[in-house]
């Protein structure tokens, strides 16, 4: 099984939500290539929530690891021919789910999150705070897991800094947000790996002409 830590938004409607960002990219390459995958996330306990896990699961991607956050809710991007519904006194940038700014993951939810999960080979986490990137390698090492680690430009130097919260055989790329073409390739990736092939063969098929760091 492959687990997929990171944070969602969501893009279209709210009763027609669609699973956008790095970690749901990591998600549907893998699961398009036959991985068995599960998500940790922290989404709202909103209708905007609700609907996103519909899709999710539509997808084939298990949504029995991520938490619901009854505080804050899901980031909504609404599409171009999509009106934000705004109450009254509301400009569109005071519009509530109108863009970033939703549920974050802490590493305490990831050691939560995980609790309900078993026999995990793939860990990828997509843009960890140092809490999460620390929960994802200790449960890597617990496992036996192969971890993957997409760190944003800025955390290149983190993520590679000896501090022992990532294991040395882990695989470490660097990209911005809006590098979805990667994270779907990272879900490729993962899916040869959780299904016996080596991660140098994996990589050799999956990451043709892209540097690992």
């Amino acid at each position: 099984m492959i687990v997929v830590i990171g944070e969602l938004t969501a893009s279209g409607s709210a009763q027609e939500a669609r699973p956008e960002g790095l970690a749901a990219a990591v998600a549907h390459g893998a699961t398009a290539e036959g991985g068995q995958v599960e998500l940790v996330s922290r989404i709202g306990d909103d209708p905007v929530g609700d609907a996103l896990l519909l899709a999710i699961a539509a997808e084939g991607i298990g949504h029995v690891a991520t938490l619901r956050d009854a505080a804050r809710g899901t980031p909504l991007v609404p599409s171009a021919d999509e009106p934000v519904d705004l109450a009254a006194g509301e400009t569109e940038d005071m519009a509530p789910d109108a863009g970033p700014g939703g549920p974050e993951l802490d590493g305490a939810d990831v050691a939560l999150a995980l609790s309900y999960l078993q026999e995990y080979g793939v860990i990828v986490v997509a843009h960890p705070s140092p809490s999460v990137l620390a929960e994802a390698g200790r449960a890597a090492a617990w496992a036996s897991a192969h971890l993957v680690v997409l760190a944003r430009p800025t955390d290149e130097a983190d993520a590679n800094d000896g501090s022992g919260e990532v294991p040395a055989d882990a695989l470490v790329l660097v990209a911005d947000g809006s590098a979805t073409g990667v994270a779907t390739t990272v879900g490729r990736y993962a899916a040869a790996v959780d299904a016996g092939t080596t991660p140098v063969d994996a990589f050799a098929a999956a990451f043709d002409g892209l540097d690992a760091i």
